[in-house]
């Protein structure tokens, strides 16, 4: 195994930022997840009616939960 140099430790911390990056990235985005009976968990398609119809609802959730929250500061 071969000493490394100052470019190779530059390049593997560039490759470590860049796979962190991606990884926050494809985190973000939004994704349909359910469970069948057996407790297999298979992702929908993002752009199926029922993933797009999940994600509406999850969004409605999170905005009543942040509409309760600013009432309740307001107490």
């Amino acid at each position: 195994m071969k000493p490394r140099n100052r470019m190779d430790s530059v390049t593997a911390a560039v490759g470590e930022a860049a796979g962190a990056l991606r990884r926050r990235r494809e985190s973000r985005r939004p994704y349909a997840k359910v469970y069948d009976e057996d407790g297999v968990a298979l992702l929908l398609a993002t752009d199926s009616e029922v993933a797009q119809a999940l994600q509406a609802a999850a969004e409605a959730m999170i905005d009543a939960v942040d509409a309760g929250a600013s009432l309740g500061s307001e107490a």
